[in-house]
């Protein structure tokens, strides 16, 4: 299995833990899942859980004897072909059926199933917030001004932050860079007020909410890609907060963006 292009987001490296349990993805593919989950304790854990199904599976398998009768039933589903003509033992048919396979095929798919519609209702979830952050960000542009608090200087929009929120998110400066501060305004996200960040890029604005995560830090791992309604979106995890900046920009300039962000709030 060769590693896609784009598998940044974390539905995709939950769905690739099960392609490398099995063995399926190529050298490189399977350093990055390792890196993934050496980072990341949710990957980790998910890839132990079904790595535990699966040896309980297997080491459960021959333990328990099902008579010649269940064996030749289990059979003539599977296999019709198989049922018991004239002349031909019970027994006979029993012995040539692999039962235990499809016994443990079974076990399997059943335990992948439910993972599968784990990780399914995972992205509903996610596609749904960032549509949300989305239409915000749309909101905002056609509001006779897209921030409550209008300011180039973080020291003053920080400061508003704190008087309205419980906690307030890192503001760096990023005018050197081609992305100057404007201001900041706070939105309603999943019913709970979260700030948001402004800044110009020439004639485009790019939002960056920020949802509270007691205890995140930026780790290093590669931000969640996602597009909705011609908007690009990237997430990744900083301080105390889970981020997401929107724009109508190119991707490479939001990637630009998002890169320069996190390197200068590691060295704040």
């Amino acid at each position: 299995m060769i590693k896609p292009q784009s598998w940044t987001s974390r539905e995709e490296a939950l769905l690739l833990i099960n392609a490398y349990l099995d063995g399926e993805l190529d050298a490189a593919a399977a350093v990055e899942v390792e890196r993934r989950m050496g980072a990341d304790a949710t990957l980790q854990a998910e890839y132990d859980r079904l790595l535990n199904l699966r040896t309980r599976i297997v080491a459960g398998i021959g333990k328990d004897q099902a008579s010649d009768a269940l064996r030749v039933r289990i059979a003539a589903i599977a296999e019709p072909d198989m049922a018991p003509a004239p002349g031909r033992s019970v027994k006979a048919v029993a012995r040539r059926f692999d039962w235990r396979q499809m016994a443990a095929a079974m076990l399997i798919a059943a335990s992948l199933g439910s993972g599968a519609s784990y990780f399914v209702l995972q992205l509903d979830m996610a596609s749904d917030e960032v549509a949300s952050i989305v239409a915000g960000h749309q909101r905002a542009l056609l509001a006779a001004a897209p921030v409550d608090v209008a300011s180039t200087d973080r020291h003053t929009v920080k400061p508003w932050f704190d008087g309205k929120l419980a906690l307030s998110p890192r503001i760096v400066d990023l005018a050197a860079e081609g992305f100057p501060l404007i201001g900041g305004r706070v939105e309603m996200l999943k019913g709970q007020a979260v700030p948001v960040l402004v800044y110009r890029r020439r004639a485009h604005l790019v939002s960056v909410v920020a949802t509270p995560e007691h205890g995140g830090k930026d780790d290093g791992a590669s931000g969640r890609i996602a597009t909705r309604d011609g908007y690009a979106v990237r997430v990744w995890r900083g301080s105390d907060f889970v981020y997401y900046a929107v724009a109508d920009l190119p991707a490479e300039e939001l990637d630009s963006f998002v890169a320069s962000w996190r390197q200068q709030a590691a060295r704040e």
